[in-house]
């Protein structure tokens, strides 16, 4: 009888819940007035809140019904959600976090992994050491350290959901996307003729596979927005597309193109010519300021409060204009996404196996990306206890034979993924448009996973990492490297500032004093970095946990007229 009543209640709910989205999408619409407008939000503010405790009183009388409750729960989320667009799209938010805040925030996350990577490092040395039947007993400890730092960063990651900024970090995503956008899109249609504009070309046939290639068109766009000028890109003959890259993505101006190039002089030889030809970033002479991975003055705080690694999402806002599909790439792509019935929550690992092993990368096991895919899923679980979560992992490779390996030693994970694409990656056959739809189609799934496991040695991990950006609000955390530390090819040195000085311990460490300039190498991801500190010439490692980033802000053009 109880459940009965229960049920009803489930419905009555639902109705509930159909009926205020409604009146949400009423009150929008009708007026304009914004004190009427906030009466009515705070109107159904209040609705939405006694809906929760009615919710919660039930909750408690029975767990028969649990997984309708806790779908109820997700559409009130939707709902509030709805509200909060409906209400805000057009005024700032009220609450804005500190910039202290927010870098403190993240602070706090890199210092729990970094903790982590130490800690696990040092334990499983010890562990080698020991008696089979003490090393029993350390693989205990060992579990139970990794699932209090699971705990640990569980809670930290949840902050944002509770510290009351979260729609300011939305609002500020969008606001300074379509600025960037806008921004763009006015480079690259100038109001006045072409010709009378001082233009940028770039040409994308580099002796290299498809990331490197997108990534040195990239490192053109960037000089492109940095000076102001138009970038017109040559790609007739393209190895991946011989009818040129407009047919694959939409053009990159409807006023500029490359009939109107002619007298053109190489950039480092002549930096004010009407017409300059940017080089391949391998052989330019001099790094001026404003080059990667450094980010516009004019929108670095901004940036720096709103995003962990700010240069990356700059960088993804160029891509992203970039990279616009053409209509039967988008649809190519919305027909593979239903056939392979993505969901989420969906962690992507990109395993690469042919070409660069050996020479750029190392060889990794799969069970190198699984552990943290497993440590993502043990946290989001955390996260949300009362959700039940299948473990999908979305497998971008060049080597079929992954996804076979990866089902058999993971049966409890659901793997997606294309072995034709893989099939198509391999060195025999990675030209043309077919392998360019298989790579295109791996990075954009990739690029919605929510989290990635990867080697940043290679170009198409990083071009995934980097058009993930454009989704999330700060994915910044949201990705795993294998191998190297993120980073732009012909990009300036890294630099970090020491936090806290260091005295050398072991004899392949070197000693700093705080504030020096370290010139970052890598990470071994056990604590450790490898640098080199310019004013005294000392190099060698040292404990990643006592520096920082630092944010490479460079004077660019400012796009007043937009």
């Amino acid at each position: 009888m109880f459940f009965f009543g229960n049920k009803f209640y489930v419905i009555f709910i639902s109705i509930w819940i159909i009926a205020l989205y409604f009146i949400v999408t009423t009150f929008h619409s009708i007026s304009n007035n914004d004190k009427s407008s906030e009466k009515r939000i705070e109107f159904l503010q209040n609705e939405l809140n006694l809906l929760r405790q009615n919710y919660r009183e039930t909750q408690s009388n029975t767990s028969s019904t649990h997984y309708q409750w806790e779908e109820l729960k997700h559409e009130l989320t939707r709902v509030k959600r709805q509200l909060i667009d409906k209400s805000g799209a057009k005024t700032i938010p009220k609450q804005a976090p500190s910039l202290e805040y927010e870098q403190l925030r993240r602070k706090i996350e890199t210092q729990a992994r970094e903790l982590s990577y130490f800690t696990n490092n040092e334990l499983q040395k010890i562990s080698e050491k020991l008696s089979e039947n003490d090393k029993f007993k350390w693989k205990q400890v060992i579990e139970r350290f990794n699932d209090q730092s699971r705990v640990l960063l569980a809670s930290i990651r949840n902050l944002t959901n509770v510290d009351g900024y979260q729609s300011w970090r939305e609002y500020e995503h969008k606001a300074l996307s379509k600025l960037m956008q806008t921004r763009l899109n006015y480079l690259q249609n100038p109001s006045k003729p072409c010709t009378d504009v001082k233009r940028l070309i770039c040409k994308i046939n580099k002796d290299c596979g498809y990331g490197c290639q997108i990534h040195h068109v990239m490192h053109c766009f960037h000089i492109a927005y940095a000076l102001g000028r138009p970038m017109i890109l040559f790609s007739e003959g393209w190895q991946y597309n011989r009818g040129g890259f407009d047919q694959i993505f939409q053009s990159l101006s409807h006023t500029c193109n490359t009939s109107m190039v002619y007298n053109v002089s190489i950039w480092d030889q002549n930096e004010i010519a009407d017409v300059i030809e940017i080089p391949s970033a391998d052989f330019l002479k001099s790094l001026k300021d404003f080059m990667p991975m450094a980010i516009p003055e004019d929108l670095s705080e901004r940036l720096i409060r709103l995003h962990g690694n700010p240069f990356v999402w700059f960088t993804g806002q160029l891509m992203k204009y970039l990279l616009r599909p053409q209509a039967w790439l988008t649809q190519f792509l919305e027909e593979k996404y239903n056939t392979l019935k993505f969901e989420t929550p969906i962690v992507g690992i990109h395993v690469r196996r042919t070409d660069k092993v050996g020479t750029e990368a190392a060889f990794h096991d799969i069970s190198e990306y699984m552990k943290y895919v497993e440590d993502y899923y043990i946290i989001y679980k955390y996260q949300n206890p009362n959700i039940n979560v299948s473990k999908r992992v979305y497998i971008a490779t060049d080597e079929p034979l992954v996804f076979d390996d990866a089902r058999t030693k993971y049966p409890d994970y659901i793997f997606y993924g294309d072995k034709s694409v893989a099939k198509s990656a391999q060195v025999n056959s990675r030209y043309g448009t077919e392998s360019l739809k298989g790579v295109l189609s791996d990075v954009h799934f990739l690029s919605l996973c929510d989290y990635l496991v990867c080697t940043f040695s290679s170009q198409i991990c990083r071009i995934a990492y980097e058009t993930m950006q454009q989704r999330t609000i700060d994915g910044a955390w949201r990705v795993q490297s294998l191998d190297d530390v993120y980073y732009f090819g012909g990009q300036h040195d890294h630099q970090q500032r020491a936090l806290i000085s260091h005295k050398a311990v072991k004899p392949k460490e070197f000693s700093f004093e705080r504030g020096a300039i370290i010139s970052a190498e890598g990470n071994h991801w056990n604590g450790f970095s490898k640098g080199s500190d310019k004013t005294n010439n000392q190099s060698g490692l040292y404990p990643s946990y006592k520096t920082e980033e630092i944010v490479r802000i460079a004077q660019m053009y400012h796009y007043s007229e937009v």
